[in-house]
């Protein structure tokens, strides 16, 4: 008999990859007008030829997004999208979390946003904190590595402070606390 193990799953929401399939449609459609409208040149070619590769590039990498799955349990983390990744929490070796925003975003605390990525011995992983559980990921990867003697560095830790998750001590899980 096998035991049931706790997990959980997260999911970008779609009302957060709404902005970025905008921005990604009108980018392209904004190169391919321009392309149209001033004829095939080799440089009207290029540059916007250039455009069009980026926003396409990055409306793809937004429908990965939409397709990632992210299964937590108390031995690892795995996501699947277009492929597979698994981080077992003990082979956990380093989590990163940054904070990207404008200044006037991190003056008034509005805007921005969240990467936290985690590398494990074989595979990377990277994740928005548009994603639902955001926290939820970053305090099961901080007690891992915390469990297999690493640290973080101090930007991490003043970021996973901001999460209401401390680095170096045991805090409540998120939406958990008593």
């Amino acid at each position: 008999m096998s035991e049931v193990q706790d997990i959980t799953f997260y999911r970008y929401p779609r009302r957060a990859l709404a902005g970025d399939y905008l921005r990604s449609v009108g980018g392209v459609a904004l190169g391919v007008f321009a392309v149209a409208a001033a004829g095939p040149g080799v440089w009207i070619v290029a540059i916007f030829g250039s455009l069009i590769a980026i926003f396409g590039y990055f409306g793809l990498r937004t429908v990965e997004r939409q397709l990632l799955e992210v299964a937590l349990t108390s031995e690892g983390i795995f996501t699947k999208s277009l492929r597979r990744k698994e981080i077992a929490w003990q082979d956990l070796e380093a989590l990163k979390l940054r904070f990207f925003g404008t200044r006037r975003e991190i003056k008034n605390g509005s805007g921005g946003f969240m990467q936290l990525t985690l590398n494990g011995s074989r595979d990377k992983m990277k994740f928005e904190s548009s994603i639902e559980g955001f926290a939820d990921i970053a305090w099961h990867a901080s007690r891992a590595l915390r469990r297999n003697n690493q640290g973080v560095d101090p930007t991490t830790a003043g970021n996973l402070l901001a999460l209401g998750v401390h680095p170096d001590e045991d805090t409540p899980r998120p939406g958990q606390e008593s």
